[in-house]
């Protein structure tokens, strides 16, 4: 009997290999797809927190009647950054009024966080807010907006578990907006 010389793998073997790369391929790429998110999705809560520690020591530098007015984000040693590519950050305004009286003001003491349309995962479009509370010093903490019929708290205890506080002004705020 001859023996044969072997070089090489055979057709099937590499079939094999092939299909279980693609399996573990197919396991692998939304993990990854949701950490990337995650990863996004953490920028802001790491921003808003820099803009809260420039607000309290500016609570501790200003009289009480400026800090119940709220102090503009201008006035705080914090810069809202323009040059994230995942959020866009700015100080609240609301419009009072309507057709040609309508006017829009800043809200002192409170900055919004509007997250990308595109490639933040359930953070889709989400809106998460940090506004001061002097009534009991606390920083309340919320989110609205979205994509779908997704509600934007549960995306929030899913992505940023962290950003949502136990705050007793917290509850009220989120009632009443």
């Amino acid at each position: 009997m001859s023996r044969m010389n072997r070089q090489g793998f055979t057709l099937i073997e590499l079939m094999v290999v092939i299909v279980i790369i693609g399996v573990l391929a197919s396991l692998a790429i939304p993990r990854f797809t949701e950490a990337s998110a995650k990863a996004k999705a953490a920028e802001a809560p790491r921003v808003m927190a820099s803009y809260e520690s420039a607000y309290l020591a500016a609570v501790a530098e200003l009289p009480s009647e400026e800090v119940e007015a709220g102090i503009p984000i201008g006035d705080l040693v914090f810069e809202v950054p323009n040059d994230s590519k995942w959020w866009t950050y700015s100080g609240a305004s609301k419009t009072t009024g309507d057709g040609e009286e309508a006017k829009t003001e800043d809200v002192p003491g409170q900055l919004d966080a509007t997250a990308a349309e595109k490639g933040m995962g359930a953070m889709s479009a989400v809106v998460i807010s940090t506004k001061f509370s002097s009534d009991d010093d606390c920083f309340e903490h919320k989110a609205s907006g979205g994509v779908k019929d997704a509600k934007p708290e549960d995306a929030v205890k899913k992505m940023l578990p962290n950003f949502i506080n136990k705050c007793e002004a917290t509850k009220q705020w989120a009632t009443t907006k």
